[in-house]
């Protein structure tokens, strides 16, 4: 019954497009990633009353990544984002984390590709003609919030690991088979972590000496900074 449930499922789909993976499938020892995928330039800084992060994933695409994506199946990034204290007589303590998944789908029919972004305190649509935006937005993190800022002891160091993967695991059929074959799901990079961090502890003044000056002090416009400290 099962045999016969997914036989009439995939008549549903394009029958070009499916012998087109499985035209893929056939082609012996597919080649890995050339690179592999990593997380850089990882910045943290405040925004309002949220501690947020900055990233970017590089060599997150590959060409049977791309040639998928124009194919209609629709891809998406998963980025584990974590702040730990660092503790030196135990084990660091997580003091709070997001999840923020990324996801692109090409209509071919309009010729637009679909991008969301959702996590904690995180939710945008996007809709684009052009590739090399689809490929920035979902290459880049800006502005996630990841704990508000009373939650941080200036006098305590602290540090943001995010890792990233790619996910195909919600696939819609009969693509979440079809990919099982397939090395994308080895796709998922190391912890990259910035150095320790603290809390400004004039932060509060210097927001409030912000907004009485229309947001410039001594003439320069203020903002909220995290200090860091090189390992």
């Amino acid at each position: 019954m099962l045999k016969h449930l997914i036989i009439s499922k995939i008549k549903r789909i394009n029958p070009f497009l499916i012998l087109g993976f499985f035209i893929f499938l056939s082609v012996p020892n597919p080649p890995a990633f050339a690179e592999s995928p990593n997380i850089v330039n990882i910045g943290v800084a405040t925004k309002g009353k949220y501690v947020v992060m900055n990233a970017r994933l590089i060599d997150g695409f590959t060409d049977k990544i791309l040639e998928a994506i124009e194919s209609g199946v629709p891809m998406g990034f998963t980025y584990e984002i974590e702040l730990r204290k660092e503790n030196a007589a135990w084990v660091d303590s997580l003091i709070s984390s997001n999840t923020v998944r990324h996801k692109i789908q090409y209509d071919s029919l309009k010729k637009t590709y679909r991008f969301s972004e959702v996590g904690k305190n995180v939710r945008r649509k996007v809709i684009t003609r052009k590739s090399s935006r689809y490929q920035k937005l979902m290459l880049t993190l800006k502005d996630i919030p990841i704990a508000p800022i009373f939650r941080l002891d200036p006098n305590e160091k602290y540090y943001v690991r995010v890792k990233a993967d790619l996910e195909t695991d919600r696939f819609w059929f009969p693509f979440n088979y079809i990919f099982f074959f397939v090395p994308f799901s080895d796709f998922e990079t190391s912890w990259a972590q910035t150095s320790p961090l603290s809390i400004d502890p004039d932060i509060e003044l210097s927001k409030q000496a912000s907004d009485q000056d229309s947001g410039t002090i001594n003439g320069k416009v203020s903002r909220d900074v995290i200090r860091s400290f090189n390992k």
